[in-house]
C-alpha cells in the first residue's frame, strides 16, 4: 500500500512537471516567433512625426485630422516610396472620462485627404466618453517595386509580392524586411503613442486601446494586440484565417481550385510555398495562430458566412485553442466586404461593455455531429434564430453562387437556456448556425453566433499538389 502511495506521488509530480515544461517551452516559442516583429515595431526611428492638419472645436468634443508619418519601409533602390504616412482622426470627448480609446485600422490610399469618422463615431464617443479613432492607408498604398513591372500596387498584390521576396530569398534574417505585415502593425502602434501624446495633460489619460479592422486589417488587428499590452480588446473582421495552412487546404478542397479572390497570392505562386520550411518561418513571424496564447484579452470574432476569401467554417482550425473570454459573429449573406449587411454597432456595444466593465452574457456552444449545442446563461432578454442555406451541387456558399439565399427561422425560448438543434439531411450541402441577440429592443443591443456546421462534412475535391519544383524544397530537409 505504501509503495503504490509512493509511486501515485511520483507519478503527479512528473505529470504536474510535465505540464509546466510544456506551457514554458510553449511561452518560449511565441517570444522567439514574436522577437523580430516586436523589436521591430518597438523602434521609433527618426521618422515617426505627426501634425496636425485640420481640427474641429465643436461644443461637446474636438475632432483632430493628423497627418502621421509612422516610419519607413525598404529602401529607395527597392520601392519608389519608403516613407509611410496616414491619416490619423481623433475624436476627444469635452467629457473624457476614460482612458480607454477605440482604435479603427482603415485601408484607403495615400490619394486620400477626407476624414474618416462619421457621426456615429461621434456618438459613440460621446456615449462611452471616450477616444474614438481612425487610422488610413494601412498599409500604406501604392506602391511601386522597383525592378518590376514598376505597376502601382495595393492591398494582396502589394503583401504577396513581399511575401514572394521574402520567401524566394530563403526566409533569412534579412528577408524579414519584405514583409508589409510589419510597417503596418508599427503604424497602428504608432497611431496608440500618438493619441497618448495628445491626451497626457487630460484627467485621464489614454493607456488602454480596444482595436478593430476588417481583411488585412484585421490580421493586422491580431498582430497588434500580440506585440503591444496597451491593447485591452479587439475586433477583427473578415479574416477567417487563423491556422493558416489547415484552412487553405480545406479551401481546396472544397472548391477544387483557389478562389479568383486571392488570386494575388496565386499569381505570385505563393501556394505553392506551403509546407516547406520557408513558409514554416513565414507563418512563425506573422501569423496570430502561432502566438494564440498571448489573446487573453476580450475578443469578438466577425466573419461573413458567403466570404469570397474564406469558407464559413473556418473556425474549426483556431476557434478551440483561442483562450476566453473570446464571442464570434457570422454574419448571415454577408460577403468579404459585409456588403452593408453588418452592423458596426455591435463592435460599439462589446466595446462599451469593456469600457464600463459590465459583464458580457455567456454564451457556450458546441458542434457535435449534425447538431449545434448552445448553453445561455443570462439575465438580459435575447432572442434566438436559426439561420440556414443550401447550395444543392457543391460544398460552395459564396454569394456568387448560391445569392444572398440565408434563411432565419425562430427557435422558441427555454427557461433553462440550453439549446440543441439537429441538422437534418438534405441533398446537396447545408449549412447552418445559431444567431443569439441580446437586448434586441435597446441601443445597447449585442449579436453573437455559433461557428458554421456544414453538411455532408465531405469534399468533392482531391488536395492541392504543389508544382514539381517545390515539391524538391518541400522535401528538402
Amino acid at each position: 500500500m505504501k509503495k503504490s502511495k509512493i509511486l501515485f506521488l511520483i507519478l503527479l509530480k512528473l505529470s504536474v512537471l510535465y505540464v509546466c515544461c510544456t506551457e514554458v517551452g510553449s511561452d518560449l516559442k511565441q517570444e522567439s516567433s514574436l522577437k523580430f516583429l516586436k523589436e521591430y515595431v518597438n523602434k521609433k526611428g527618426p521618422d515617426f512625426s505627426y501634425e496636425i492638419s485640420d481640427s474641429i472645436l465643436h461644443k461637446e468634443y474636438k475632432l483632430y485630422h493628423i497627418k502621421m508619418f509612422s516610419g519607413r519601409w525598404l529602401s529607395e533602390e527597392d520601392v519608389n516610396q519608403t516613407l509611410w504616412w496616414h491619416w490619423l482622426d481623433v475624436i476627444v470627448p469635452n467629457k473624457n472620462d476614460s482612458s480607454n480609446a477605440l482604435l479603427f485600422v482603415g485601408s484607403g490610399s495615400s490619394k486620400d485627404k477626407k476624414i474618416f469618422l462619421d457621426s456615429l463615431a461621434i456618438s459613440q464617443s460621446l456615449k462611452t466618453e471616450s477616444i474614438v479613432a481612425y487610422i488610413s492607408n494601412v498599409p500604406f498604398q501604392p506602391i511601386n517595386f522597383k525592378g518590376s513591372d514598376s505597376i502601382s500596387r495595393y492591398e494582396d498584390d502589394l503583401i504577396s509580392y513581399g511575401w514572394k521576396k521574402f520567401l524566394s530569398g530563403g526566409a533569412k534574417d534579412e528577408d524579414i524586411a519584405w514583409l508589409a505585415r510589419f510597417p503596418m502593425t508599427r503604424a497602428v502602434v504608432r497611431a496608440m503613442d500618438v493619441i497618448q501624446e495628445l491626451t497626457i495633460n487630460n484627467i485621464k489619460p489614454t493607456d488602454k486601446f480596444f482595436i478593430s479592422g476588417a481583411s488585412k486589417r484585421g490580421w493586422t488587428t491580431w498582430t497588434t494586440a500580440a506585440v503591444d499590452d496597451r491593447v485591452v480588446g479587439i475586433a477583427p473582421l473578415v479574416i477567417d484565417l487563423l491556422n493558416v495552412i489547415p484552412s487553405f487546404e480545406h479551401h481546396y478542397k472544397a472548391y477544387g481550385d483557389w478562389s479568383p479572390a486571392i488570386q494575388d497570392y496565386v499569381d505570385t505562386g505563393i501556394m505553392d510555398w506551403m509546407g516547406t520550411p520557408a513558409f514554416k518561418r513565414l507563418l512563425d513571424l506573422v501569423e496570430p495562430y502561432q502566438f494564440k496564447e498571448k489573446f487573453t484579452i476580450p475578443k469578438l470574432i466577425v466573419n461573413g458566412t458567403s466570404d469570397e476569401f474564406f469558407l464559413p467554417d473556418s473556425w474549426q482550425f483556431y476557434w478551440d485553442d483561442l483562450p476566453n473570454p473570446k464571442y464570434l459573429q457570422y454574419v448571415p449573406n454577408g460577403n468579404h466586404g459585409l456588403d452593408g449587411g453588418y452592423r458596426v454597432e455591435n463592435i460599439y456595444s462589446f466595446y462599451h461593455r469593456i469600457v464600463d466593465r459590465k459583464p458580457l452574457p455567456v454564451m457556450n456552444w458546441k458542434i457535435i455531429g449534425d447538431s449545434i449545442f448552445v448553453d445561455i446563461d443570462t439575465n438580459e432578454p435575447y432572442e434566438i434564430f436559426l439561420w440556414k442555406a443550401k447550395n444543392k451541387k457543391n460544398r460552395d456558399f459564396r454569394v456568387w453562387e448560391i445569392g444572398k439565399s440565408w434563411k432565419k427561422s425562430s427557435i422558441n425560448l427555454k427557461p433553462s437556456g440550453k439549446y440543441a438543434v439537429k441538422i437534418p439531411e438534405s441533398n446537396g450541402y447545408t449549412a447552418s448556425l445559431i444567431e443569439v441577440v441580446f437586448n434586441a429592443e435597446k441601443e445597447s443591443s449585442i449579436t453573437f453566433t455559433t461557428g458554421t456546421i456544414v453538411r455532408p462534412n465531405k469534399y468533392e475535391y482531391d488536395p492541392y499538389t504543389p508544382s514539381r519544383e517545390m515539391i524538391k524544397i518541400k522535401n528538402t530537409p
